[in-house]
Parts: C-alpha cells; structure tokens; sequence
C-alpha cells in the first residue's frame, strides 16, 4: 500500500510543475508575482468552500481555532511564499530548476523534521542512503540547471 501511496503523491507532485507554469503565465496578465500568488489562493479558497459543502463538513469550530497555539497558522504564509516566489523564479531558472530546487529543500527539511521528530512527529534518523539521495538531488540540480 506504501506503493501505490508514493505513487499518488508522485503524480500529484507533478501538479506543481503544472500549477507554477500555469501561474507564471497568469502573471503575465496581471502584470505582477503577488498578483498571481493571490488569484491563485482565492480560486483555491473557492474549491475548498465547494469542497467542505459537497462532503458537509462543519465550519471550523471558533473556539477549537482559538486555542491552537499561533505558530501552528504559519503553514498560510509558508504557502504563499512558496507560490509567490515559484511564480516570480519560474521565468528566471525555468520550470525544472525551479522545482528540483525546490524539493532539494524540502528534502533537507523533512529529514532535519524527521530526524529529530519536530512538530511532534515520529522521528525516523537520517540514514546514509538518504543523505546520499539529497546530494543526488542537488548534483542533479546542478545537471538540469547546466544543460
């Protein structure tokens, strides 16, 4: 099962490629990378509406958000700074610099998150093999961004 989860996650990584090229191209209309960015969250914001009303979930409930610690909020402007800054690097490196930059990062994170199991997660060491699949990563960062 472990699969064929890897294997949806992959195709719904490919989204982003999609997503950032999509965006850039939106920008040119709109004349600027944070106007993009927010056209980008409002349509996403609109889907999620649609979404909660089609399988009836129930409105956050106020008091609950209330007493989640402020920094758990974080993940809103971490989401727009990655989307404003993939539309606004898109034209300067390209789709497929942009983007293995971008997961050498997140990959750096996650095993730093995973190591010591920050955000209450369950810790899972950094290994050699990982190490390795990062600085893969980043040679073929280096190959993508040279070719």
């Amino acid at each position: 099962m472990k699969i064929f989860y890897t294997v949806i996650v992959l195709l719904i990584g490919s989204l982003l490629a999609i997503q950032g090229s999509i965006n850039t191209q939106l920008t040119t209309f709109l004349k600027h990378p944070l106007q993009g960015a927010l056209v980008n969250f409002l349509v996403g914001f609109l889907c999620l509406v649609a979404l909660n009303f089609i399988f009836r979930t129930q409105i956050p409930d106020w008091g609950h958000v209330k007493t989640a610690p402020a920094h758990l909020f974080i993940g809103g402007l971490l989401g727009a700074i990655f989307v404003s800054s993939v539309i606004f690097f898109i034209p300067k490196i390209g789709v497929s610099t942009a983007l293995a930059a971008s997961i050498a990062g997140q990959l750096v994170a996650a095993s730093v998150i995973d190591h010591f199991g920050f955000f209450g997660l369950a810790t899972h060491p950094i290994s050699v093999g990982r190490i390795a699949g990062i600085l893969l990563l980043l040679g073929g960062i280096f190959l993508i961004q040279k070719y």
